[in-house]
């Protein structure tokens, strides 16, 4: 007699690849049996990556959406098993990343019984999941439209998934056996399922309406905050599109790193640019602005204290992002359909300036050149190596960058390059969990591309565990180590001046010595503390093919003092601009 959840699980993956699915990380466990030899039956044709626990496997299924930029799976047994995924869908929710969640569950007599290993499963992720659905318990004699459920339901996960960039978890109980038996020979269903039309290309009509007289009559800012493109495609459509609205309104283009945006023609130094008196803020009045909330304290600051005329944001999929409550315009662009043609025929009237966008330009300039100056003549410290990262990457690479300071380093040294790499990091709920197996699952989406991450100690010791999929998937990868000892964010914040309370409780200062954690896993590692060496560690380990981990120890106290010192340094330099 055929197993009714070999019947089920088939019918509703033969669906969901169909449907487009091409990602699938999994771990190990034995009620989700029939979901996984389901996915067996598809291997060769789609990535399926084995993942011996449930957290990396769910945050490599999210670097898998972001590097791919499409729906990525992750699918996994019952009970805590479910409860250890949850952090990946936090971020993928608030960073508006699709991914589906497939959790194996116990038949509806076994729940809230007291049976071991059973939770409470339905809607575990609350509203982080944009769409939820318990699936019926598999039948053996389930009539015809209980199947055709199945293929709608995979249908439908995939679609909402990608077009609403969203989480969607799909619960499954399984009675025993989960085992097939030998009348299970199902064929491989290949129709495709329902199908769901794309939601409607959203350009910039809407933002050109709002280009008016009044509005171009005013000086303003075009900002990209982190996520602004995540693909080269997205990248090339919106840097020209981009330029043409900067030369249209006459505004300059500032730029995060892992906005993908920065280049030649924006301003990245935009820190520097407007905590000096180069440029007065307090004189824009319109902003236009993409992304996610701004990473700099300079940007957060101007967002939270000015009342503009127009603060027009523009989501990529519908989303709030207004941590200052003072949007007027709230506008969805898809970074995808954006063509810079809109454009055509519009421009300033009658300008109040003819070189506000140039004057930023040219600060930016020369804070850049006071910083280069400087990293050249001046001792090493963590800024100089995001850097050098930057300087070196090969034309293509995936550079992934840690949260707490590695992303703001970069963000704030990280020159404009001629030939872009794809800049990623994880700043939708900004955690230093499952850092490594994103890294690892954008660089499983972007096979034959150097990827490179830029990781704290204390981010790194937090998912060591992730360095297994390097081997285990086959994701060759330099990990730049930056090793101040614990917690030199926090140097940055009031409570440095009390002590003991402050070593105490928040450098987390540790003994660890990562050449062990490399050794267990198979890297090769090197220590480069001066900038000779790390160039050469670094260069080496992307011309090679083993997978590297170069620790850079540092002292934070000493680093924020070079860090300021530069930014000092920079701004008298464009002070003198007005002097």
């Amino acid at each position: 007699m055929p197993n009714p959840n070999t019947r089920c699980a088939n019918t509703f993956i033969d669906a969901l690849i169909a449907a487009g699915l091409k990602h699938v990380c999994l771990a190990p466990g034995s009620r989700h049996t029939p979901l996984v030899l389901a996915l067996a039956r598809h291997r060769g044709e789609i990535g399926l990556y084995s993942h011996l626990d449930e957290r990396s496997a769910a945050f490599f299924a999210l670097g898998l959406a972001l590097g791919a930029d499409e729906p990525a799976a992750v699918v996994c047994t019952s009970g805590s098993a479910a409860a250890n995924v949850f952090p990946a869908i936090v971020e993928a929710r608030q960073s508006r990343l699709p991914l589906i969640v497939l959790t194996a569950d116990r038949p509806h007599e076994l729940r809230a019984s007291g049976a071991n290993q059973t939770i409470d499963q339905i809607k575990l992720y609350g509203d982080y999941a944009d769409y939820f659905y318990d699936a019926p318990l598999p039948e053996a004699d389930a009539p015809a439209v209980a199947m055709r459920n199945l293929r709608t339901l995979a249908a439908r996960a995939f679609a909402t998934a990608k077009n609403q960039q969203g989480v969607v978890h799909i619960n499954f109980p399984f009675r025993k056996p989960f085992e097939p038996t030998e009348d299970d020979a199902l064929e491989i269903d290949r129709s495709p399922p329902a199908l769901f039309s794309a939601p409607p290309a959203s350009g910039s009509a809407e933002l050109a309406a709002l280009l008016t007289d009044d509005l171009l009559n005013r000086r303003g800012i075009i900002y990209f905050g982190h996520g602004s493109c995540r693909s080269e495609s997205e990248r090339a459509r919106m840097r020209r599109w981009a330029a043409k609205l900067s030369a249209v309104s006459g505004y300059p283009i500032l730029a995060e790193f892992t906005s993908n945006m920065r280049a030649a023609n924006t301003v990245g130094a935009y820190e520097c640019v407007m905590t000096s008196a180069a440029l007065n803020c307090a004189q824009v009045e319109v902003l236009i602005r993409f992304g996610a909330p701004p990473l700099g304290k300079p940007m957060q600051d101007f967002l939270a204290d000015t009342e503009l005329a127009y603060h027009i944001y523009c989501s990529r999929a519908g989303e709030w992002a207004d941590d200052s409550h003072r949007v007027t315009h709230h506008l969805t662009v898809n970074p995808a359909s954006v063509d810079a043609r809109e454009w055509d025929g519009l421009g300033r009237l009658t300008p109040p300036t003819t070189n506000w966008r140039e004057q930023w330009l040219h600060a930016d300039r020369l804070a850049r050149q006071v910083v280069a100056q400087a990293i050249d003549k001046g001792a090493y410290f963590d800024g100089a190596v995001l850097y050098d990262v930057v300087d070196l990457m090969p034309a293509r690479g995936a550079l992934f960058a840690g949260n707490s300071l590695p992303v703001r380093h970069l963000d704030q040294f990280g020159q404009p390059r001629g030939e872009p790499v794809m800049a990623y990091a994880n700043r939708g709920a900004s955690g230093i969990d499952g850092n490594v197996s994103t890294a690892l699952g954008i660089g499983a989406a972007r096979r034959g591309k150097p990827l490179v991450a830029v990781l704290g100690d204390i981010t790194l010791y937090h998912d060591m565990n992730g360095l297994l999929a390097i081997k285990r998937c086959d994701v060759p990868l330099t990990i730049v180590l930056l090793n101040n000892g614990g917690g030199g964010i926090f140097q940055r914040l009031p409570i440095r001046e009390f002590e003991p309370e402050f070593s105490d409780y928040f450098l987390t200062a540790h003994s660890l010595d990562f050449a062990h954690a490399a050794a267990l896993y198979g890297l090769k590692y090197v220590r480069a503390d001066d900038r000779a060496s790390f160039r050469a560690a670094f260069g080496a380990s992307l011309l090679g093919k083993a997978s590297t981990v170069i620790e850079v120890r540092t002292d934070a106290a000493v680093d924020l003092r070079r860090r300021n010192e530069l930014m000092a340094a920079a701004r008298q330099k464009l002070n003198a601009m007005i002097a």
